[in-house]
C-alpha cells in the first residue's frame, strides 16, 4: 500500500505561535473511516521534531497498513514549561475529532504512541482523562481528548525516581519544570507523573509498555512503575536493548510489528 505525506498542518495556536502536525495516510482512502495513530516524538521535552526518524520512517509502516497517522510537534521546554507540552497533545486530539469528516477518520478510534519523552506524554494523555488543569485552551474546546489505546517506548514516568544526573539543575527533567531541580520543585514534578491521574475512566485503557533492559538514559524500572498501576497493560522488556531499542534480542522491525498488532487489536479489532 502506498502512502501520502501532508506536511505542516496547523492544529492549534498559542500566543500567536502555530502548532503543527504532519499526516501520513494511505494514498487510496478506504470505504470506512480510518483509525488514527498519533505519534509524539522524543528528545527530552527539549528537542526533537515531527519529521524525525520516528515520525517519518516508523509511522509510514503504520500508514501502509491502513492507518491515518499524525506526527505532532509540541512546545519544547525552552519555549514553555510543563504543562504546555500535554496541553498541545490534547489540542491535537481535539483537532482530529473536530476534523474527522474532512479527513475520513474515525473519531472514536484514536491510539497514541511515543518514544522517550513522547512516550511519557502518550501515557499522560491517556491517564489524565477529565483533568481540567491539563486540558489547555488551544482550539476546539468542546471536543473531548480521550484516546483508545497507548504504546510507550523507553518512557520516563516518575521523574522524581529517575535519580543520578536527572536530579541535576541542567537535566531535561529540570528544564521541563523550569530550570529547578526536580527534588526542589517536587510539587510540579509530581504533576508530570501519569500514575496519580489514573481514574475509573482511564484505568482500563489498553497499554503496551516497551523498554530496553540496558537503557542507560531512562531506567527500565520506570516502565514497571506504570505497568504495576494499570490492570489492562502489557509489559515487554527487551534484553540487551538500549534507550533507542538498539542492541536487543529483537529488532526494531520486530518491535514495530508488535506495535502494529497491538493497534490492530485495539483499533481495527483484528485478531492477533
Amino acid at each position: 500500500m502506498t502512502t501520502v505525506l501532508i506536511e505542516d498542518i496547523e492544529y492549534g495556536k498559542v500566543n500567536g505561535v502555530p502548532l503543527m502536525l504532519d499526516i501520513i495516510r494511505p494514498t487510496k482512502l478506504p470505504d470506512e473511516p480510518m483509525p488514527v495513530i498519533i505519534y509524539i516524538h522524543g528528545g527530552g521535552w527539549s528537542s526533537g521534531d515531527k519529521a524525525g526518524v520516528g515520525g517519518r520512517e516508523w509511522n509510514s509502516y503504520f500508514a501502509k497498513n491502513g492507518y491515518f497517522v499524525v506526527n505532532i510537534n509540541y512546545r519544547l521546554s525552552g519555549e514553555a514549561i510543563f504543562p504546555a507540552q500535554i496541553h498541545d497533545c490534547k489540542a491535537a486530539v481535539r483537532w482530529l475529532r473536530a476534523n474527522h469528516v474532512n479527513y475520513h477518520i474515525h473519531p472514536e478510534k484514536i491510539g497514541v504512541w511515543g518514544h522517550s519523552a513522547g512516550g511519557h506524554l502518550s501515557a499522560l494523555l491517556a491517564t489524565s482523562i477529565g483533568n481540567d488543569e491539563l486540558e489547555g485552551e488551544s482550539r476546539h474546546p468542546h471536543y473531548p481528548t480521550h484516546i483508545n489505546c497507548v504504546v510507550t517506548v523507553s518512557a520516563p514516568i516518575d521523574i522524581l525516581k529517575m535519580g543520578g544526573w536527572h536530579d541535576l539543575e541542567n537535566s531535561h527533567e529540570a528544564k521541563l519544570i523550569g530550570e529547578i531541580t526536580v527534588q526542589k520543585n517536587a510539587e510540579l514534578a509530581k504533576k508530570t507523573n501519569p500514575i496519580p491521574y489514573i481514574n475509573d475512566k482511564s484505568k482500563n485503557i489498553p497499554f503496551l509498555i516497551i523498554h530496553g533492559e540496558d537503557d542507560k538514559i531512562v531506567p527500565v524500572s520506570q516502565a514497571r512503575l506504570i505497568y504495576e498501576n494499570l490492570p489492562n497493560a502489557a509489559l515487554l522488556t527487551v534484553k540487551g536493548a538500549d534507550h533507542g531499542m538498539e542492541g536487543g534480542n529483537i529488532t526494531i522491525t520486530m518491535i514495530l510489528e508488535m506495535i502494529l498488532a497491538f493497534f490492530d487489536q485495539s483499533l481495527f479489532n483484528r485478531k492477533l
